[in-house]
C-alpha cells in the first residue's frame, strides 16, 4: 500500500492519459461504439484530442473533483477502497 501511495502522491510519476489509454485503443472503443450506433462521436473524438488525452492520468482524472462529481471515477473508488489479504487481513489503501 506504500508504493501506491508514493505512486498517487509521486507527481514525477504521473502519466498523461494517453500513455496508458493509447490512440489505438480510443480507435478500438470508437470503432465499438460505432458498431453500436451511439452517436456524436465526432465530438467525443475532438474532446479526447484536445482535452482528456492530455490530462495527467492522476492529478488530471483520479483527483479531479468534477471527474469524481459527476460519477465517473467514483464506483472505482468505492470498489478498491480495501484490498482481502491471502492471509485474511483486510489491507486500506492510503488517503491524502
Amino acid at each position: 500500500m506504500v508504493a501506491v501511495k508514493i505512486c498517487i502522491t509521486d507527481k514525477s510519476k504521473d502519466l498523461f492519459v494517453h500513455e496508458i489509454f493509447t490512440e489505438t485503443m480510443f480507435s478500438e472503443l470508437v470503432d465499438e461504439m460505432n458498431c453500436n450506433e451511439i452517436s456524436n462521436l465526432d465530438k467525443l473524438r475532438e474532446f479526447w484530442e484536445r482535452d482528456f488525452s492530455k490530462k495527467l492520468a492522476i492529478a488530471g482524472f483520479l483527483k479531479d473533483k468534477a471527474i469524481g462529481t459527476k460519477r465517473l471515477s467514483s464506483m472505482p473508488d468505492r470498489i478498491t477502497n480495501t484490498i482481502n489479504l491471502a492471509d485474511g487481513t483486510v489491507c486500506t489503501r492510503p488517503t491524502a
